[in-house]
Formats: C-alpha cells, structure tokens, sequence
C-alpha cells in the first residue's frame, strides 16, 4: 500500500488528523545518521559526482567560449575601415540567398 510506502501512513497522523513532519523528520535523521556513520552532517566522503563524456566536452567548450572573444575585433575593424573609406560592397544576391536558406530551415 502507498501509505506504508511513503511513510505518511495514519501512524504519523498528528491528534487532529494531519501530518506529524516532526516524527519523521526525526527517525529519517536518525537513520541518516547512523548510515553516514564518522561523516558529519549526514554527508558521506566517498560520495562524487561524475560526469559522463558528453557532459564533460560541453563544460570544455564552454571554458574555452569564456575565455574567447564574442566575436572577431580585427574582421570589425576591417570592415570599419572599408566603410569608412567608402569601399566596403554589399553583395546583395548573398544576403537574399542567405535570407532564402534561414528561412527554409
């Protein structure tokens, strides 16, 4: 039955019918305690934490962003420069086919 299983059983009803937390909280604690055994807090030494492969790579690429700039300076600079010269061509025909492919994704 559902009751034995979580514990909220009528045993740990309080005198008007709801929930003693105070009881539980009490025997979990004890039983943690004596599970953790020279531990403080309840916290075991040997427990760890591992991360699979995959989780690995990704905080690896996510370093390596944090350490890198947003986005190209010297290409911004360049093309300052081109605009400030007057000489920097918009490829128009690009822009629509690039326009055309985000679209179709």
């Amino acid at each position: 039955m559902a009751n034995e299983i979580n514990g909220f059983g009528p045993r740990n009803l309080g005198p008007n019918g709801s929930v003693d937390s105070s009881r539980g909280r009490t025997e979990a604690k004890g039983e943690s305690q004596r599970a953790s055994g020279s531990a403080t807090n309840g916290i075991k030494e040997d427990d760890a934490v591992t991360l699979s492969s995959g989780a690995s790579q990704l905080q690896e690429m996510g370093r390596a962003m944090a350490e890198s700039a947003p986005f190209d300076q010297a290409n911004v600079d360049r093309i300052k420069d081109l605009i400030s010269q007057g000489e920097y061509q918009i490829d128009s025909s690009r822009i629509a086919e690039k326009l055309r492919q985000f679209e179709t994704l």
